[in-house]
């Protein structure tokens, strides 16, 4: 066996046991009564960003306090679930919740309604969760493709291929820049204040028509004041994508991976 051939092995037996590690401790979970939700709205703000992954565990509700990350239904709604803080206990046992941006929600809960308490949250993994009808269908297409070409090919056709795969999947589900309008509220000193949160992996920039403007990572909250109109006479403001130097660097670094993967494992030599 040549030292390719070997590093292959070893670093496929790698990723096999890692991945195998990994569905083993997710079954275990799950058999323990632990389930997964996936947060789709800011309420939360930095504590669990759009796109994060909640691992959730069964808890005694007489156990809870204020402050503790629940997920519950609302009274009588068991089709949506919520994932906010208890913000009150009350003296009859019932608890009231609220999320980091909102006010407090506007029913009280019991047991039957609380679904357990959040052990973990996974930054950003759950927008895999949601790309993952895309990424799974592409990735059929690329093995598949692969299967047809040979041996010398294999390699570019998967990077070009993936990378589609992975473009069509950002494209479509924006998880890296994205923002959601919070407020757009009259001022009393004339103007508006413009208030948003960041939704998305990467930092985003708000910025008020000629005006002020205020850097929202994922999680965060932003506001500015607009007092300046565009061309059509109307308040308005702009977002832009605020990726920092190290990120750039960071990204031009991967764009190497193949060529450092050429360096470091190497490739076989081309059939003749």
């Amino acid at each position: 066996m040549t030292g390719h051939a070997r590093r292959g092995r070893l670093a496929t037996w790698a990723a096999f046991a890692v991945i195998g590690g990994f569905l083993a401790f997710c079954l275990a979970w799950r058999l323990d009564g632990g389930r997964w939700e996936r947060v789709e709205t800011p309420s939360m703000g930095t504590v669990a960003p759009v796109g994060s992954l909640l691992w959730v565990k069964p808890t005694h509700f007489a156990s809870l306090e204020k402050g503790d990350f629940i997920s519950f239904h609302a009274p009588g709604d068991s089709r949506v679930t919520y994932s906010h803080r208890v913000y009150r206990v009350h003296e009859d046992g019932t608890i009231t919740t609220k999320g980091v941006i909102p006010g407090p929600d506007p029913w009280r809960l019991g047991p039957k309604e609380v679904v357990g308490e959040v052990r973990m949250t996974w930054w950003g993994a759950g927008w895999l969760v949601t790309m993952a009808p895309v990424l799974i269908v592409g990735g059929l297409v690329v093995g598949a493709v692969r299967a047809l070409v040979n041996r010398d090919w294999k390699l570019p056709v998967t990077l070009t291929l993936g990378a589609l795969v992975a473009t069509l999947a950002i494209a479509w589900y924006r998880p890296l820049v994205n923002a959601e309008q919070l407020a757009f509220a009259p001022s009393r000193s004339g103007g508006a204040d413009a208030t948003y949160v960041g939704t998305g992996l990467l930092p985003i920039r708000l910025t008020a028509h000629h005006g002020p403007s205020v850097v929202m990572r994922d999680g965060e909250v932003g506001t500015v004041h607009v007092d300046q109109e565009d061309r059509q006479g109307q308040l308005r403001v702009d977002l832009k994508p605020a990726v920092p130097f190290w990120l750039w660097v960071v990204l031009v670094l991967v764009c190497f991976l193949p060529a450092l993967y050429a360096l470091v494992v190497g490739f076989p030599p081309l059939e003749e």
